[in-house]
């Protein structure tokens, strides 16, 4: 974010903390009655909390400290869900443009097969680099390349296995569905039409909100 905001998900966006867009596409689909949310440090935790108070988000919230790295973070969430037999929805907060169809579309697939993610389909040819350089090692078929994207649903038994198994290990995965993979299990790819993307660089909030308020219109 080069500086730009001193904590992304909680900067301003529309008028509401980024993390707060996203509980609200969970709760107006009327499927959740909890929220597990991970925090950094008790500062960040107290800040939270504040912005919570003046919502009425109709979920139970869970707080959980996170840990150094994101599957760190994930699988201390995972932990607090174990008695959990259903489905748990894994959700990047820094995607504030998550839609409740969306939701609705990917657990329904998750419902189905016990796995799956929202997706996007490549729009750019995609190309894989040297191990030891910047120069093209091969360029793969671009009809088979998605990028991942949240939420990602599963079963809680199999996703906390298959993170703990990576723990374990001292794998290092970048998104939960790569976890699952350590434990032989599909996971089926779900497209999602509508913009999620996930705030990286300053000019990202700028495209969220313009994406947002023609939402609104």
């Amino acid at each position: 974010m080069q500086s730009a905001v001193d904590d992304k998900i909680l900067a301003p966006l529309c008028g509401s903390p980024v993390f707060i867009h996203c509980l609200r596409a969970f709760s107006a689909t009327g499927l959740f009655g909890r929220a597990v949310i991970t925090y950094r440090d008790e500062a960040q935790l107290a800040r939270v909390k504040s912005l919570l108070a003046s919502e009425n988000i109709g979920l139970r919230i869970d707080f959980i400290q996170g840990g150094d790295s994101r599957q760190d973070s994930v699988l201390a969430a995972l932990s607090a869900c174990e008695s959990h037999d259903g489905l748990v929805h894994i959700h990047d907060a820094a995607r504030p443009l998550i839609t409740e169809a969306a939701i609705r579309k990917v657990r329904a697939k998750a419902s189905e097969t016990g796995a799956a993610i929202l997706a996007g389909r490549a729009a750019d040819t995609v190309k894989i680099a040297k191990a030891d350089s910047a120069s093209v090692a091969a360029s793969p078929d671009r009809a088979l390349v998605w990028t991942a994207e949240t939420p990602q649903v599963f079963r809680t038994a199999d996703i906390l296995r298959a993170y703990r198994k990576v723990n374990e290990s001292g794998r290092k995965v970048t998104d939960d569905s790569s976890a699952l993979e350590t434990v032989g299990i599909e996971v089926a790819l779900v497209e999602n039409p509508d913009a999620n993307l996930k705030l990286t660089r300053p000019a990202d909030f700028a495209l969220a909100e313009a994406v947002l308020r023609s939402r609104a219109q």
